[in-house]
C-alpha cells in the first residue's frame, strides 16, 4: 500500500454524534408535521366550537337502536365440521318498537341459533365475511321465529375453541 491511500483512509473520520444527533432530530420533527399535516387533510382534527369548547359528535342512527334489546343467554355448541371445536355466542335481539317477546319465545330463538350453529362448518365463519353471514342468517331465523318483531340480531362475543 503507498503511503497517499494510507493517509487518506486514515484521515476520513466517522459522523460526530452531534451531527447524528441533529439529523435524527430534524428527520423527527418533518415526520410530525406530515403526521399533523395528514391528520388535518384527512379530517381528524377536532373541531372547536365558537365557545372553544370540542363539539360532541351524535352517534349515527345505526347505531342507536329504536327498540328494546332482549339479552340471549350464552350458546355454547360444537360445530358440524369439525366436530371438536366448540362455540360460544354471545348475542342479543333488537325488538322492534312496540313489541314484545315472551320469555318463551326468546328460549326458542335461542334454541334455534343452537340447531344453526350445530350445522355451520367452521370454514363458513373465518373472516368478517362470514361473520357477517352468519349474523345475516341468526338475523332471519330470528325474524322467521318471532314473525318479524326482531328487527336486528347483534353478536357480542363469538369465540370458538
Amino acid at each position: 500500500m503507498s503511503a497517499a491511500t494510507e493517509d487518506t483512509v486514515q484521515t476520513r473520520k466517522a459522523p460526530s454524534m452531534a451531527a447524528l444527533a441533529v439529523v435524527v432530530v430534524v428527520l423527527t420533527l418533518i415526520a410530525g408535521a406530515g403526521g399533523w399535516f395528514l391528520g388535518g387533510q384527512l379530517g381528524l382534527a377536532v373541531p372547536v366550537a365558537a365557545s372553544g369548547a370540542a363539539e360532541k359528535k351524535t352517534p349515527s342512527v345505526e347505531a342507536m337502536p329504536d327498540g328494546s334489546v332482549v339479552v340471549l343467554k350464552p350458546i355454547l355448541t360444537n360445530v358440524k365440521i369439525p366436530q371438536d371445536v366448540w362455540i360460544r355466542l354471545e348475542a342479543g335481539l333488537i325488538v322492534r318498537p312496540g313489541e314484545t317477546i315472551s320469555d318463551e319465545l326468546t328460549t326458542a330463538v335461542s334454541a334455534d341459533f343452537m340447531a344453526f350453529l350445530r350445522t355451520v362448518n367452521l370454514m363458513q365463519l373465518r373472516g368478517p365475511a362470514g361473520l357477517e353471514y352468519l349474523r345475516t342468517d341468526l338475523q332471519e331465523r330470528a325474524r322467521m321465529r318471532t314473525d318479524g318483531k326482531v328487527d336486528k340480531v347483534y353478536i357480542w362475543a363469538l369465540v370458538m375453541e
